[in-house]
């Protein structure tokens, strides 16, 4: 038989859409056609990460995974050196800070499943805070961790304290309960580590970030905005300073008496605030420290205000898989099996909804899963420069070089000239 022209052309387009069928689908697929290697730098120890990118790389044979841990104070720089030099990661940890200040090296989420609308409904808002800039998800969380109200069990029995305090009230309530002087008015014993700078309280400027929040502080977290701390951050900057200034009833702290770590370990002050990541450094200086965690004390118990600290998983706007490493993400921080890997291993707090509910009752997790449900955190474009002008407008006032307006004046106007 003797096709014309016309049927032979239409044989032909046939012949060669069924050739291109399984390549389209292969093309379209979240596998890779060929192996390929994605890259991860963190902070993290290895171990946080290996039966996380082991299960995936099960799953997923084409995509091996290599982590690289690069040292917390060495990070940033590292990272950014690698970029320019277009030597980076294909994957990054991403600090819940970092955002604005990188969007031009930090690829924006290319996927339905992950836009600003749907984070609110994966993870605690404080993440669509966070990570979403310009109407795009630059990056997705790993955990979220919180400061919470680390507790000497031995002291608090010996006092009687057999009820959590729930406020500040309570907190200072507690303070005759365990401040001691010497004969001399030196402080000797002390009921929590409060009111000092970050010389002796490594948390000090999450500290007050927080009360400020939970004194009412509204403009904090907008990103890209300015800061500009209103009369709620003087009162909250007045009520953290009370518990280091001698003449103040409250008096139970000052940045000579101990570090704050240090003081608690060794059962020289009955309280101390601390993230879940500060356990694990307590345990092993302390071995025999008998502790426990108690919530955040509040303002205001009818509205719960807690502060959040935590890193997430991002992808280098330079890397050349780009596509199969958002798929690393998603999965990685979404799937709670995935997820629940990493938490196993890492010991933090989930950051996944449906991880923080099964987490609400465990003994070690709990208190921090909890408070991720209501955390907030302030915009920060350069966290270090944030921390340096909140500590030091706490020394100014300690010192009395500044009243807590004219030292919260000061630190905004050099957080801002940080941008």
């Amino acid at each position: 038989m003797i096709l014309g022209g016309a049927a032979l052309t239409i044989v032909l387009f046939i012949g060669i859409f069924v050739y291109l069928i399984p390549a389209l689908q292969q093309q379209s697929s979240d596998e890779p056609a060929t192996k390929i290697t994605l890259t991860i730098w963190g902070i993290e120890d290895p171990g946080n990460f290996s039966a996380l990118t082991s299960a995936y790389t099960a799953a997923h044979p084409n995509v091996q995974l290599r982590y690289t841990q690069v040292p917390e104070d060495r990070y940033e720089q590292t990272l950014l050196n690698a970029l320019a030099t277009d030597m980076g990661p294909d994957i990054l940890m991403v600090h819940r800070s970092w955002v604005q200040r990188y969007s031009d090296k930090i690829m924006a989420a290319d996927h339905p499943e992950i836009q600003p609308a749907e984070l609110r409904s994966l993870f605690p808002n404080v993440v669509a805070n966070d990570f979403t800039y310009l109407n795009y998800v630059f990056a997705l969380p790993l955990y979220i961790d919180s400061p919470a109200l680390f507790y000497n069990k031995a002291l608090f029995d010996n006092k009687g304290v057999a009820v959590a305090p729930k406020t500040w009230n309570d907190i200072k309530t507690l303070v005759p309960y365990f401040t001691e002087f010497t004969v001399n008015r030196q402080l000797q014993k002390s009921a929590i580590a409060l009111g000092g700078t970050t010389k002796s309280i490594t948390n000090a400027p999450d500290i007050l970030s927080l009360l400020m929040f939970q004194f009412g502080a509204k403009n904090l977290e907008t990103i890209g905005q300015r800061t500009s701390f209103e009369a709620s951050a003087k009162n909250a900057l007045d009520f953290y300073t009370q518990f280091s200034t001698p003449n103040n009833p409250n008096y139970t702290w000052n940045d000579s008496f101990a570090r704050a770590d240090n003081a608690f370990g060794a059962g020289d002050t009955a309280m101390t605030i601390g993230y879940a990541r500060d356990m694990k450094g307590l345990v092993q200086k302390n071995p025999y420290l008998d502790f426990g965690v108690y919530p955040m004390p509040q303002n205001d118990t009818t509205n719960l205000v807690n502060y959040a600290d935590y890193w997430g998983l991002g992808v280098s706007a330079k890397s050349l898989n780009i596509k199969f490493a958002w798929r690393f993400v998603i999965n990685a921080t979404t799937d709670p099996a995935l997820a629940s890997l990493y938490m196993t291993r890492s010991g933090n707090p989930p950051a996944l909804r449906t991880l923080i509910n099964d987490t609400l009752r465990d003994p070690k997790l709990g208190v921090f899963s909890r408070q991720a449900l209501t955390a907030r955190a302030p915009f920060q474009y350069e966290v270090t420069g944030y921390r340096i002008a909140l500590s030091r407008a706490i020394e100014s006032v300690l010192t009395g070089k500044f009243n807590s307006q004219s030292a919260l004046e000061k630190a905004s106007a050099e957080i801002n000239d940080l941008f």
